[in-house]
């Protein structure tokens, strides 16, 4: 199947005790612009013995998720990377800032044969860093600039140790609605 779309980033706070996770309220971050989510290391790793391979073995070694959204607000901010908003004041970054562990799921858009399916895909664990400052000013034509987040991708604390989770729907509300679930 080709992908052709991508929609609705969630996210939701996430917290385990042993073995057991709870997650909190599941919020959309934005508009979705563009995914990618990038392995770290794992690679595959081959026993030679008698002149051949006798075993190989990949482990999950982490990974890199990066999210570009339309707009970061300041309440999606503050809840990504720890940050305290005041009342009637300015939002503070501080060096004491330290980003929670969340929950984040989003909807891929593939067609196959002209059919067209929404794949949920959750990232039970991740951590987001703050990302850097940039902007142009306008010229004579209008660049648009957009946010893009990078999180750090991780085994949940689940006996099954999940760092990534799939499923294909007929349609995006179903989608959605398992991300909806799968985080709470």
């Amino acid at each position: 199947m080709a992908i052709i779309g991508l929609s609705k980033p969630y996210y939701a706070t996430y917290t385990a005790t042993g073995t057991t996770v709870t997650y909190g309220t599941v919020t959309q971050m934005a508009k979705a612009v563009s995914l990618a989510i990038d392995l770290d290391g794992g690679d595959m790793q081959k026993l030679y013995a008698d002149n051949g391979v006798a075993e190989a073995m990949s482990s999950f070694a982490g990974a890199t998720l990066t999210v570009g959204i339309d707009e970061l607000d300041l309440t999606t901010a503050a809840a990504l990377f720890g940050i305290t908003m005041t009342s009637n004041g300015p939002v503070n970054f501080s060096a004491k800032n330290d980003a929670p562990y969340v929950g984040f799921g989003a909807v891929v858009k593939k067609v196959k044969a002209g059919v067209v399916k929404w794949l949920a895909v959750v990232l039970p664990k991740v951590k987001f860093q703050i990302p850097n400052d940039a902007a142009e000013t306008q010229g004579e034509t209008i660049s648009f600039q957009t946010p893009s987040l990078t999180a750090t991708v991780m085994q949940d604390d689940t006996a099954d140790e999940n760092w990534k989770i799939w499923k294909e729907f007929e349609t995006e509300t179903d989608a959605v609605s398992f991300i909806s679930t799968t985080l709470s």
